[in-house]
């Protein structure tokens, strides 16, 4: 059996909590995957942080099986979304609270502050529609109330995306072509081009059906979690963070990859919701890398992650491939392997190949525009112990054997280096 033939636990799986649709998100990896390896490494109660967290994914599914969950990240609208699903919230409160929003809101009173955005973001929403948004960003956004965090969340994925084949829509905006957003002159040409009209949309009633949507099948799980701001190159200076050094039983994540994704650029309309500034936030982020940067950067970061990790803990890392030209791919995670074993940062390294089909992947929306992603995802997994050994977790019923994992990795590195466990 090749590589290729085998079809991961996680690839066809459907039903992902609704809240993990709370918001689309550029690269983030299916919830079945993050399910899939918490079960796999940890037990109920274990800690499971994700030093990239993105729309919180590795953070919800970790709540749903009861273990503890951290999340960092430096872009505010990752922090964002992984703050709106990090709470245990009771449906009905919600929806008063945004009941409540609306019997407070003055249309008058911001019809200036609508007046006063930039003409790209004038370009997207209805003047009234924009109103109640300059309304609620100034009343939801520093807020630190747990109900406010998920209407915060539930906006930004409301934001923009593509009417219904009735006229009727679930975002705020234009029909747009996709959830992520496409540059300023794109949209001026795309609004010129289909001669779009700007609708009303009445936010309030938008996100109590968001609301709605999104908690109807949720399993409500109980356990809180932690969030941080946090550079993931000083984790360990990090004053929240410097309590959990040396306690998380598994990291689970995916790293930014080769300039395919500007998390902040692709999404400046969500920044203006928050008030972030998209190249001042690109700035600080690590997401425009070539080979020799990301190197140093994983290795810097992987040093880091050691830190938090118990002595018999384990990471789990997600790392596409990236095109370097038509017919010429970079198996990044060959570079980041040879990076670990080079430095004898972990014992143990472990590589699977996830060759993903059709819709499992996020840049799936963009078809032939995707540039340099490609459908092939490398599961590396770090340990300094063999954490398949008597791992009765998943009580005989796991897909990826140990046998399946050591062939997978030798059959990716070749001749280059025996990566596998020592």
């Amino acid at each position: 059996m090749t590589e290729i033939e085998f079809v991961t636990p996680w690839a066809n799986k459907r039903d992902n909590d609704p809240l993990h649709s709370l918001c689309s998100y550029l690269g983030a990896f299916p919830p079945s995957l993050a399910n899939y390896f918490i079960n796999y490494f940890t037990d109920e109660g274990d800690w499971v942080y994700d030093p990239f967290s993105g729309r919180g994914t590795t953070l919800l599914e970790a709540r749903i099986l009861n273990r503890n969950a951290i999340a960092s990240d430096l872009n505010p609208i990752a922090l964002a979304l992984s703050k709106a699903k990090s709470h245990f919230l009771d449906t009905s409160k919600i929806i008063k609270r945004i009941d409540e929003l609306e019997a407070n809101y003055d249309y008058p009173l911001f019809l200036p502050e609508a007046k006063a955005q930039p003409d790209d973001i004038h370009l997207i929403f209805h003047p009234r529609t924009l109103a109640q948004l300059c309304y609620l960003r100034l009343v939801l956004i520093d807020s630190e109330n747990a109900i406010d965090e998920f209407i915060v969340g539930a906006i930004l994925g409301i934001m923009h995306g593509g009417e219904r084949k009735d006229g009727t829509s679930g975002y705020l905006s234009i029909s747009m072509p996709n959830t992520f957003s496409m540059s300023p002159e794109y949209v001026r040409r795309f609004v010129q081009t289909k001669q779009l009209n700007r609708e009303f949309r009445d936010v309030f009633q938008l996100l109590r059906e968001k609301t709605i949507r999104v908690f109807e099948k949720h399993k409500t799980p109980e356990k809180e979690s932690i969030v941080v701001e946090c550079n993931a190159k000083e984790v360990s200076k990090n004053p929240i963070l410097k309590k959990h050094l040396k306690k998380v039983d598994l990291l689970l994540t995916s790293p930014p990859y080769l300039g395919i994704v500007n998390y902040a650029r692709q999404n400046w309309i969500r920044s203006w919701f928050l008030g972030a500034d998209p190249n001042e936030v690109s700035d600080k982020l690590d997401d425009d890398l070539n080979l020799f940067e990301w190197v140093k950067f994983s290795k810097d970061t992987l040093k880091e992650f050691k830190k938090i990790l118990k002595p018999n803990g384990v990471a789990v890392l997600v790392i596409g491939d990236v095109a370097k030209s038509k017919n010429s791919v970079i198996p990044l995670a060959r570079e980041f392997a040879m990076m670990v074993k080079e430095n004898n940062i972990f014992k143990n390294v472990w590589i699977f190949s996830d060759y993903i089909q059709g819709a499992d992947k996020t840049t799936r929306i963009w078809g032939e525009t995707k540039g340099k992603a490609t459908a092939t995802d490398r599961i590396v997994i770090l340990s300094d112990v063999n954490p398949f050994e008597n791992n009765q977790r998943l009580n005989g019923k796991s897909v990826l054997t140990y046998d399946l994992i050591k062939e997978s990795t030798k059959h990716f590195m070749g001749d280059l280096i025996e990566m596998y466990d020592e």
